[in-house]
Formats: C-alpha cells, sequence, structure tokens
C-alpha cells in the first residue's frame, strides 16, 4: 500500500513525540532533585543487569531463527560499516577544525560511537504499530537493535574505545599547570576506583584491623593495647599495600603513550610514604585515609553520597565501575590481542551479553526454540495450549517493558545536569560538523548501503523493519556513556572540567537537532525506499 507524504510523516513524527516528552519528563525531576546522581547510577544499574537481559531475550529469540542467522551476519557487518564512518569522521574534524588539545580523544569517541539503544528501541516500538509494518516486526525490530548495541559494546570497551577519554586526563611531564598540590586533583577515582582488587586490600585490611583492635589477648587471657597491636601488624600490612600498589601503578604504566604518565592518585603516593616510613602507618585510619576523607569533604553532597555508596558490594553492578575495571585489569598483557581476547570472553558473562547469547542458541535449535514459543516443530502444548515454557516469555516481555521509557528518563535527567561553563575559542565549528557528519552525512550512507544489500538480495526486499533500523541507527546523536566516563576519568576536586563543557556542548547541538534530521530521514525512507 502506498504511503502519502503527508502519512509518512505523521508516522515519523509521532515517535520524536514520545521518545521527547519521556526526555522532557527526565530532565524534570532531575531538576526538582527525584533523578539525582545518586538515583540515577542505581536505576542504571538495573536497567542494565535486569531490564535490558529480558527484553533482548523476549525479542532476539522469536526474531531469529535458523534460516535468519545471515540477517544477523549482515546487521553486524552494517554496524562495522558505521563505526568506520565514525572513524573517518573523526580523522577529518581533528585534521581541519581546532579541536582543543585538552579534549581531543572525546572529541573522537563523540564522532565514532553513537546512541543505539534507547531512541531506535523507542522508535520501533511505536512505529510499527500502524502500516506498512505488521505483526511480529517489533520483535525484529528490537532483535536488530540489539545487534547494534553489542557491536557498540565490543568496540567501545572491549576493544579500548573507553581509552580515547582516559587519554584526555593524561598530563605531560612538562607541564607547568600540573605541578605541587595542583596534581593532587586527580585522585582516587583514577587509581583506587578502577582497581578493584586494590579497592577490596584497603576494605578488607581496615575491616581486620578494627576487629584485632578490639579485643587481642596474650597467652595469659589478658587483653592487650590495640595499640601494640598496630604496631605489631603494621610492616605486614604496609607491604601488602605496598605490594598490591606497585603492582597497580606498573599495570597502568604498560600503556601510557611516550611523554605522557598516568596521573598518580594523592592518596597512592600517601600510602607510599607511609610505607617508607615504616612505623608511622596506622592500619585503623592511616593518613592516606584521612587525605581522602579530607578531599571528600570538600566535594558537592550529591557526589559525596555517590562516593560513600561505592564502598558497597553493588559497585560491582555498576555498568561503567565494571567496564573500565576489566579494560584495565587485561592492560599489563603484552599481547594487545590477547588481552583483548580476554576482555571479550570476560564481557561474555555481563548479563546482557549472556542473554543475547543463550537468545541465539535457544532461536537456532528448533526444539529448545518450540519449548518458548509456538512453531511448526512437533511437540505436546502445556495444558492451557501454550508452549510449556511460555511464562517464561510472558515475565521477561512483561519486566523488558520498562527498559525503554526508564532509560530516556535517564537520558533526559543525564541532558539536565549538563552545564556549560565555558567553550574554547572556535568549537562552534566543531560541534556543527561533527553534528553534520553524525546525523546528516551517515544516514546518506546508510541509506545507499541498504538499497545496494536489497539489489543484491543479501537482505530480502519484504523486510522492511530490517530496512527502518538500518535507517534509524545511523541517525542518532553521540553515545550518552561518554558523559559518565568523563566524569569517571576527570578529578573529583576539579572546579572545572573543560572536557564536559565540550561534551556537553555537543550532546546539546546534536539532540536538538535530532528533532529535524530523524524525522526527515524516517519520511525519506518510509516514502522512498520502503515504499517503491
Amino acid at each position: 500500500m502506498a504511503l502519502s507524504l503527508g502519512a509518512a510523516i505523521f508516522i515519523a513524527v509521532k515517535p520524536i513525540v514520545k521518545i521527547f516528552f519521556s526526555i522532557c519528563f527526565g530532565i524534570y525531576f532531575s531538576k526538582k532533585g527525584v533523578l539525582d546522581p545518586h538515583t540515577c547510577k542505581k536505576m542504571s544499574s538495573v536497567i542494565i543487569n535486569y531490564f535490558l537481559p529480558c527484553i533482548v531475550f523476549s525479542k532476539v529469540t522469536v526474531a531469529f531463527d535458523a534460516h535468519t542467522m545471515t540477517i544477523a551476519g549482515v546487521t553486524v557487518l552494517t554496524a562495522l560499516l558505521y563505526i568506520t564512518c565514525g572513524c573517518v569522521f573523526a580523522a577529518l574534524v581533528q585534521v581541519f577544525l581546532p579541536v582543543p588539545k585538552y579534549w581531543k580523544g572525546g572529541a573522537k569517541a563523540a564522532a565514532i560511537f553513537s546512541n543505539s539503544g534507547d531512541i531506535p528501541m523507542a522508535y520501533v516500538m511505536t512505529i510499527t504499530a500502524s502500516a506498512p509494518f505488521v505483526n511480529g516486526d517489533e520483535d525484529k525490530g528490537i532483535a536488530y537493535v540489539t545487534i547494534f548495541m553489542a557491536m557498540y559494546v565490543i568496540t567501545f570497551f572491549t576493544c579500548g574505545g573507553v581509552q580515547f577519554i582516559e587519554q584526555d586526563f593524561q598530563v605531560p611531564d612538562d607541564d607547568p599547570e600540573m605541578i605541587g598540590d595542583a596534581r593532587d586533583e586527580i585522585d582516587e577515582k583514577l587509581h583506587l576506583r578502577k582497581t578493584s582488587k586494590l579497592r577490596k586490600l584497603l576494605h578488607l585490611q581496615r575491616k581486620k584491623s578494627v576487629c584485632s583492635g578490639e579485643l587481642t589477648t596474650d597467652d595469659s587471657n589478658k587483653t592487650v593495647p590495640s595499640s601494640t597491636v598496630q604496631a605489631q601488624s603494621t610492616p605486614s600490612a604496609a607491604n601488602a599495600m605496598a605490594i598490591t600498589e606497585s603492582n597497580v601503578v606498573t599495570s597502568l604504566n604498560t600503556n601510557t603513550e611516550p611523554g605522557l604518565h598516568p596521573i598518580e592518585s594523592a592518596g597512592l603516593r600517601s600510602l607510599r610514604r607511609e610505607t617508607a616510613a615504616g612505623a608511622g602507618l596506622h592500619p585503623i585510619e592511616s593518613t592516606g585515609m584521612q587525605s581522602i576523607r579530607q578531599r571528600q569533604s570538600r566535594i558537592p553532597q550529591d557526589a559525596q553520597t555517590v562516593i560513600e555508596d561505592e564502598d558497597d558490594d553493588g559497585e560491582e553492578l555498576d555498568p561503567v565501575v565494571s567496564a573500565v575495571t576489566r579494560d584495565l585489569e587485561v592492560r599489563p598483557h603484552r599481547n594487545w590481542v590477547v588481552a583483548r581476547l580476554i576482555l571479550f570472553l570476560r564481557n561474555l558473562y555481563q548479563p546482557p551479553a549472556a542473554s543475547l547469547i543463550i537468545s541465539i542458541v535457544v532461536a537456532v535449535i528448533s526444539p529448545v526454540k518450540r519449548l518458548f514459543i509456538a512453531t511448526d516443530y512437533p511437540m505436546r502444548n502445556a495444558p492451557d495450549g501454550l508452549p510449556p515454557l511460555d511464562f517464561v516469555m510472558d515475565f521477561v516481555a512483561f519486566i523488558g517493558q520498562a527498559a525503554v521509557p526508564m532509560g530516556l528518563m535517564l537520558l533526559g535527567a543525564l541532558i539536565g545536569r549538563l552545564q556549560i561553563t565555558k567553550l574554547p575559542k572556535g568549537f562552534w565549528k566543531v560541534m556543527a560538523a561533527t553534528t553534520l557528519l553524525k546525523l546528516v552525512v551517515l544516514p546518506i550512507v546508510a541509506l545507499a548501503w541498504t538499497q545496494r544489500l536489497r539489489e543484491s538480495g543479501l537482505i530480502p526486499k519484504d523486510n522492511l523493519i530490517l530496512v527502518f533500523v538500518y535507517a534509524v541507527s545511523s541517525a542518532v546523536p553521540s553515545a550518552t556513556s561518554q558523559v559518565y566516563l568523563t566524569t569517571f576519568f576527570a578529578p573529583e576536586d576539579a572546579k572545572h572540567i573543560g572536557q564536559m563543557d565540550c561534551l556537553a556542548a555537543m550532546l546539546i547541538c546534536q539532540y536538538v537537532t535530532l528533532t529535524v534530521t530523524l524525522a526527515i530521514i524516517v519520511t525519506y525512507t518510509l516514502k522512498i525506499i520502503i515504499d517503491a
């Protein structure tokens, strides 16, 4: 059925309204203090580790089977093409435009990586409810979007894309601005927070010291003063901390560029000085820990709450902290390929990746798929006339529905907290060029690529939702996870973070432009390509 231009525009704009209002409510709740950084951190952990795996399983299991895996392979190739185009865009921006020296890595990441999750999913869930799409296209669309998300995670975290952002906070040895106490601004977040083994060692050492200090008896069953215990336990505690810290610093030195050095935290330098001092180290409350507490007292209350919460066991579920920690732990390996392979295998244990793998396995094995979904494979149904494990599909579909609206609200909360204090001279050129390349040029390349795939027969011409997902996934802004990573690597005591100003301006520019460019791309896709 042919679509009129007015109908195509209406269908294209309708999902944007839903996305816009969801983001606006996120901004509103952020301004009211409901979605503060502490709450958003916990909500993001729930989304990544619970809601997202559920929606992945419920959609991928339905969308794929043994006969459609070719489409999955073509989708992986398409995602890599988009990332390759982003690399070309990043190179053009770096060469021809005045990118700030302190944000070169961030500018590369903004041009290469895109928000492949929330916006495409929200668009698919809305637009598939009307013509020209049919029943079942929503499941297929979400499954295709999941592949784009998987490729983003693999290239950004597993292949080392996160190091672009980290490089912006590496300081040249001859930088006059980073001498004396100024270097102390780059503190625990770059070492203690990134290295879980050292963090756990310090935590266990404090617990052990407290327990031994409260009650220690000699052979006569007499209580020994805690100071005696502390003096006796000092050498072993100091050695343990020194060895662990040395390993961490050595690991981080492995991948440092010439002329740069990993920024050492003030807390670790305090521990090293205390180790050299020997008996001066106090296991329960060292000078290093006092230094950390003094710096935390200068941090705003909201940020301090988040930092204090990082001692909880739940930090292992934080998607940003866990991803960067895994990346750092494999860097000491001499062979880069082997290190990245190890990291890739470790990432497979994460809930979203594990859910995707299990979903594909279930989808391609017909007898197993029949347990969850009604297919042509001969098998008896449950007493209610449904597949034996249909209740599992009902559960994951019910839970997964919360992933997209909550993700959009968190996106709005993040945008609502962005602030632009000062921008370098000529930065508007970088913003305009990156926005134009990502939201205009890349979609044109994607549409030409999709047409070529249809003409060659690599993708079926009647698979309209696949064409639509390819178009929408190419027309989205930079990845918002870059905000969390910039905050992660930035000094907590810094009064002004220039990298965050640049990133905030870039994201705001792109999301404002998105409301126009995405509607045009979708309208063109519906009217010219799908209707052809």
